[in-house]
């Protein structure tokens, strides 16, 4: 396969997954906002701020921001390069590029989306039903997206390539979740910021199917190492590590040894036990984790000669 093809499949594959997960946050953030008149709902808007966009960069360009201000930064602004708007931008653009490796109806399915978008963009004011309806549709075609590849795309290096930038970008995102909800627990109370964690990876309700705990400490180790639970790190690092294995035919080869090592690293790390530290052990153990699950990225692109993206710390 040509490096330009993978590359362009690698990333409709995290972008993908991306704009599912932001609209998912931001639709579970509106619903929050009508349901519960909570004094910290400023602190949700900037922790979502912190997970979907960059917080620097809105706070040079909003002084005093309103919520629809937060909307619009989200949902629309092509200078935000993590916006709904730029993402499906980005999916359709590689997803062009990769036509002929991937189902046609993938294509039909993202490129619709693409031009209702532009033909009917969402604009000012942001009511909650509007974009909340907008977002809904959002993700329902990221569903039927991920539905296509799952049941019409051949298992050959190109399926391989979408589904560990899927599992890349999930990982880190789970990561990166929990995170900035743990920085949280000297503002919020811990039921609080438990059950906005498990809002926001979308893992609430098996979560709630599964366990009666709402322990932190139980929380916590069920999104870093839970290996049943298709939103926790661990499922997604082993995912990828499989499928690695798969592109190399069970063979260590000299180029993939950094790649592996730094698989197996990771593995070894989310399998610690999360009863056994103090808070402020957690909250290091969880940045490590999201450190390293950042860093998967560079060396998979490294390893198969794609565009290495940019680092946002």
């Amino acid at each position: 396969m040509l490096s330009r093809v993978a590359d362009s499949l690698y990333w409709l594959g995290r972008y993908a997954e991306r704009v599912e997960t932001n609209a998912h946050m931001t639709t579970s953030q509106l619903e929050n906002m009508l349901e519960h008149h909570t004094p910290h709902i400023d602190t949700f808007w900037k922790t979502l701020l912190d997970i979907c966009g960059y917080q620097d960069d809105f706070h040079t360009r909003y002084e005093q921001p309103t919520t629809e201000d937060i909307l619009y930064y989200l949902v629309s602004d092509q200078q935000n390069f993590n916006s709904v708007a730029a993402l499906i931008d980005s999916i359709r653009f590689n997803a062009k590029n990769a036509r002929n490796c991937i189902p046609n109806g993938l294509w039909e399915e993202w490129n619709t989306f693409y031009l209702a978008m532009m033909q009917q963009p969402l604009t000012q004011p942001y009511t909650v039903l509007k974009t909340t309806e907008f977002l809904t549709q959002l993700r329902r075609t990221a569903l039927t997206a991920t539905g296509t590849i799952d049941s019409l795309m051949t298992r050959d290096e190109g399926f391989q390539f979408i589904k560990i930038g899927k599992w890349i970008e999930r990982s880190e995102k789970t990561a990166l979740i929990l995170l900035r909800m743990l920085e949280q627990q000297d503002t919020l109370t811990t039921d609080t910021t438990m059950a906005t964690t498990l809002q926001l990876t979308n893992a609430l309700e098996e979560y709630a199917r599964r366990f009666r705990s709402r322990k932190s400490e139980d929380i916590i180790q069920f999104l870093v190492s839970d290996s049943k639970c298709s939103r926790s790190v661990t499922y997604g690092i082993r995912k990828i590590k499989r499928t690695v294995l798969d592109i190399e035919q069970e063979t260590l080869q000299p180029h993939s040894e950094d790649l592996l090592f730094a698989l197996d690293e990771l593995e070894a790390l989310l399998q610690q036990n999360a009863h056994n530290m103090t808070v402020a052990e957690r909250k290091e153990w969880v940045a490590t984790i999201h450190t390293k699950c950042m860093h998967l990225g560079p060396i998979f692109s490294k390893t198969y000669y794609l565009t290495v993206p940019m680092l946002v710390e």
